[in-house]
């Protein structure tokens, strides 16, 4: 009896043990916000672009050229496919990808990758076929877009109605973006073959790329259709600050580099969002599984300088509130795309030079999924809808043009940043004169990634920008 007595009130013990054990790691996995996150992927290139296949085995992308199969839970070793001798520079390499809608029948997956040509930095996208794991049969469906190492895009997307639409940057010469005739600054749309819809805007104007969409864009890095309304939706980097949220409308002129920030104009489209300072949007989708009801229909982009996800609701295409989701717990945050499982996956980008800052084991992929609490909620900060930003009367409108037109590189107050040396210096590299800087402003310097302003700033303007800067230096 004493026996039994024993054995009973020692498996009581390792009873409860067992239970204290499993309810600490129960609360590890399921924190009080409502949703756990899941590492997936270590030590990984800036991941750029994930995407799901029909048997939900996932194909992403690393900068440096790789396309890589993830099945199972495991990363395959070898690659899909390597892109050869691809120019890294620091946002160049190996970019968007997409699958075909009717991937099931013909496996087709398209690439956007950076090349060189005549000692240029250019864009090209290409279909490829996947089987056994591996791209084959390359077909190019567009090429020699000008690139430079910033401001190149390229989000793939295919639409509803089965077109393919392609986003460039500026390729750091702006005024080219309301240029008809270029690639620069454009949101581009073609069939699956790499042929011109017949219903595109400027199919048979001889005046414009028949591919054009939109044109007038800084950098979209962005797009994703709304269920139910079809409408497009992009997120594009601005200047400094000046970040937006666009509702794409065929044939519209989004105003780049004539208007940005709050500015408006005729004739140009003017966001529906805009975000200074700066959170540098990367991809953006509309939620659409089930694991996540509180999210259903939101706009979640993806977040590199704000390190974060924003979430966006909204109502007849107009903004209504909005949130920010993992606020600064993961970094750079550039890829976002809902899983065939309802969870949402995301990708970091801290191996992103100048603005990325490299972590033990970054890049990664991870996984959020919910908590399974009764009562789950999504942890977030509120973000109240910006109102316009109030300049002070004493700033001098120049003052105002030069800290959004070259503040983000050499500093608001000329004392140069990570991404770029200050302009307060002896002798400046370009030349110190007032013809030099007024040279260096209008020709840009393509090489340092240092846009040519000529045509997006008025000639007066660029005067005004070269007589402020001499005037800092003297101060000095």
């Amino acid at each position: 009896m004493k026996l039994l007595k024993s054995s009973a009130i020692i498996c009581l013990g390792i009873l409860i043990s067992a239970f204290v054990y499993q309810n600490k790691r129960t609360q590890q996995q399921a924190p009080e916000d409502g949703f756990v996150i899941d590492t997936l992927m270590k030590n990984l290139f800036v991941p750029w672009q994930i995407v799901f296949l029909p048997d939900r085995t996932m194909l992403f992308t690393e900068r440096e050229g790789r396309v890589r199969v993830y099945r199972n839970g495991k990363l395959v070793d070898k690659p899909a496919f390597v892109v050869p001798d691809i120019p890294l520079r620091n946002k160049t390499g190996l970019l968007g990808m997409c699958i075909h809608p009717e991937f099931a029948t013909n496996k087709f997956v398209y690439l956007a990758n950076n090349y060189t040509r005549d000692k240029r930095m250019r864009l090209r996208v290409v279909r490829y076929q996947f089987k056994n794991d591996t791209l084959i049969n390359p077909f190019v469906i567009l090429e020699n877009i000008p690139a430079n190492q910033n401001h190149t895009g390229c989000r793939l997307l295919f639409s509803p109605d089965k077109k393919l639409y392609i986003t460039t940057g500026d390729a750091d010469e702006p005024g080219l973006a309301q240029d008809l005739k270029t690639y620069n600054g454009k949101i581009l749309r073609f069939n699956d073959d790499g042929t011109i819809p017949l219903d595109n805007p400027f199919h048979g104007v001889d005046t414009a790329l028949h591919s054009i969409w939109t044109y007038g864009h800084r950098n979209t890095q962005g797009l994703a259709f709304q269920p139910g309304t079809g409408f497009l939706f992009s997120s594009e980097h601005g200047p400094t600050g000046g970040d937006e949220i666009n509702r794409i409308i065929k044939t519209g002129n989004y105003g780049w580099p004539m208007v940005h920030h709050r500015d408006s104009r005729a004739g140009m489209i003017s966001p529906i969002a805009e975000y200074t300072p700066s959170i540098a949007p990367g991809e953006a989708l509309f939620y659409s599984g089930n694991r996540f009801p509180q999210l259903q229909g939101h706009l979640l982009v993806a977040c590199l300088r704000g390190e974060s996800v924003l979430d966006i609701q909204l109502d007849m295409g107009k903004v209504v509130s909005q949130d920010v989701l993992l606020k600064g717990r993961y970094g750079r945050i550039r890829s976002l795309v809902t899983g065939p499982d309802g969870y949402i996956y995301f990708s970091t980008s801290q191996n992103d030079p100048p603005e990325g800052v490299a972590r033990p084991e970054y890049d990664m992929i991870l996984r959020m999924r919910p908590s399974g609490s009764s009562n789950s909620k999504l942890s977030s900060q509120k973000l109240v809808v910006r109102t316009p930003i109030k300049k002070p009367a004493a700033t001098p409108k120049i003052v105002v043009l030069y800290q959004q037109m070259c503040g983000s590189c050499h500093g608001n107050n000329l004392q140069g940043t990570e991404r770029a040396k200050g302009l307060l210096g002896a002798k400046l590299v370009y030349g110190s004169t007032k013809p030099a800087i007024v040279r260096t402003i209008t020709n840009g310097v393509m090489l340092k990634g240092m846009p040519a302003w000529n045509g997006a700033i008025s000639k007066p303007d660029i005067d005004k920008i070269a007589d402020y800067i001499i005037s800092k230096r003297k101060r000095r």
